[in-house]
């Protein structure tokens, strides 16, 4: 008898569990789509195909001599694609979410998302993010030359430093 209860409760632990994991796995995924982190993808990829176009031109692959590289890189994109996609990406995300926040955290969450304000930073989002890369790119153009001057310092001191040695 001891035992049948034994089973029985720990049988009901694990599907309280089970229906706890799965109601949070549910959270998890509609934060997520909340988020447009299954969208995100397309965004990445159309700014791939923009990269690929830019360094198409730059290159001028548009030259028969180059047949085989743009081949190579539709099959690139084709690849990436298949194997890097929402689908693939899902669960991986979820747990992810699940190992870092609690129920009440993905909960909070979800409502942000949920509301306006959180819709409007979902939306306004990738403008930020290209706009704050932009200043980035600038400063880092302002910094690069200092960069390189340092470097080139430091390499200079090292061979002197070695040839002392």
């Amino acid at each position: 008898m001891r035992k049948a209860l034994m089973i029985i409760i720990a049988t009901l632990s694990f599907s309280g569990h089970a229906i706890a994991d799965s109601a949070q796995r549910n959270t998890v995924e509609a934060l997520l789509i909340a988020t447009g982190a299954d969208s995100a993808l397309d965004a990445i990829y159309n700014q791939f195909d923009s990269l690929f176009v830019d360094l198409s031109e730059d290159m001028d692959v548009n030259d028969p001599k180059y047949i085989r590289y743009n081949q190579r890189m539709e099959k690139l994109k084709t690849l990436l694609r298949e194997e890097v996609n929402w689908d693939t990406l899902k669960e991986p995300m979820i747990d992810l979410y699940m190992a870092h926040y609690s129920e009440q955290e993905l909960q909070d969450m979800l409502a942000f998302y949920q509301s306006q304000t959180g819709r409007s930073v979902v939306k306004k989002m990738p403008e930020v993010m290209a706009a704050s890369m932009q200043i980035t790119q600038q400063l880092m153009k302002d910094v690069y030359p200092k960069l390189l001057e340092m470097t080139s310092e430091s390499e200079e001191s090292l061979q002197t430093q070695h040839s002392a040695n």
